[in-house]
């Protein structure tokens, strides 16, 4: 099974979000709805990411913590709490 470049880089955010090191193809088959989750929000983020526009001066305002590729609390709902290492 061949893997897209969205889902190597919605795997990408979940490994390092969960801090872990699991295989790819680990984390597609338990955590697939949060891969198309991510996906899908990396796609549509331009236009939901905006919290204000003022026309004066031209002003735009971003939520906080948005952006394409980022894990937000949708997708944190759908992950288990992220790992902590306390060795290396």
């Amino acid at each position: 099974m061949e893997i897209s470049i969205e889902e190597k880089k919605a795997i990408a955010v979940i490994k390092n979000y969960l801090n872990v090191e699991w295989e790819d193809s680990y984390i597609l088959s338990e955590y697939d709805f949060a891969v198309d989750q991510l996906i899908q929000n990396a796609k549509s983020a331009k236009s939901a990411d905006i919290k204000s526009i003022s026309e004066g001066n031209q002003s735009i305002s971003y939520k906080d913590n948005s952006g394409a590729w980022t894990v937000t609390d949708d997708i944190k709902a759908m992950l288990p709490k992220p790992y902590i290492k306390l060795f290396y």
